[in-house]
């Protein structure tokens, strides 16, 4: 359509059609951002991600969920706070990525140390040795999960999926335990489901001592609760005092 203003003839529809596909063409918002910078620059966008989880798992451990902040991680990721939902929507997502990520790698390692093989005393080793080092690598985010409720910082789904994993990860456990009864190596006189829960919470109150870098790394202590756990503390013939000595 042609419009004529002050002797000129104006092609209207050409100008409508070049605005729009302009329009078309500009982001609706930082999720576009976030989906433009992720297809051009993957390998930074990721690195930059890993940063602000690396800050956001800092800041929990010292102030936890309820008292973190999303000005709190930008300040120890070295970032400006509009930096920080460019590469998450909200601190939700953060504490998704936090936890979820961690907790979703130990159970697949888990899964491939029940499909093994394997005779149940190695299963059980490997298994603790998997946690432990789990907890070391995704220190502290994973021990938020067993020590803090991420409910009110997740959206439901997420929340949902964080729930099934930290339970997949004690049936797992349960899977192991009760084969080594029933091939007989293992024997106790507790329920298999309660000796399965005396594992995981020899496991899961680490979070409350363990740290990385400290005297004993997360293998030191797997081999160890692993001998405890299978060979118990009690000494079956008293030692001799030139032993002792």
């Amino acid at each position: 359509m042609a419009v004529a203003y002050g002797g000129i003839v104006f092609n209207v529809d050409g100008v409508v059609g070049r605005c729009m596909a302009s329009a078309a063409k500009r982001p609706a918002g930082l999720a576009v951002k976030r989906d433009v910078a992720q297809r051009k620059e993957r390998a930074s966008y990721a690195a930059k991600r890993e940063k602000i989880v690396k800050a956001a798992g800092s800041v929990l451990k010292q102030y936890g969920l309820g008292g973190t902040t999303i000005e709190a991680i930008a300040k120890e990721a070295g970032l400006g706070r509009a930096t920080i939902y460019y590469y998450f929507a909200d601190k939700g997502a953060i504490f998704g990525e936090v936890i979820h990520g961690g907790l979703a790698e130990m159970v697949a390692a888990l899964e491939e140390v029940t499909a093994s093989g394997d005779s149940p005393e190695v299963q059980l080793r490997s298994s603790i040795r998997v946690v432990m080092r789990a907890f070391e690598q995704h220190y502290p985010q994973l021990y938020i999960f067993f020590t803090e409720d991420s409910s009110s910082v997740s959206d439901s789904e997420l929340h949902t999926e964080i729930i099934a994993a930290g339970r997949r990860y004690e049936d797992l456990l349960d899977v192991v335990v009760r084969d080594g009864i029933k091939q007989g190596i293992f024997q106790t006189s507790l329920p298999p489901k309660a000796f399965t829960k005396t594992v995981a919470g020899m496991l899961n109150w680490t979070s409350r001592w363990f740290v990385p870098g400290g005297i004993l790394d997360a293998d030191d202590v797997a081999y160890g609760m692993a001998d405890t756990i299978l060979a118990g503390v009690l000494v079956k013939e008293p030692l001799s005092e030139a032993t002792l000595r």
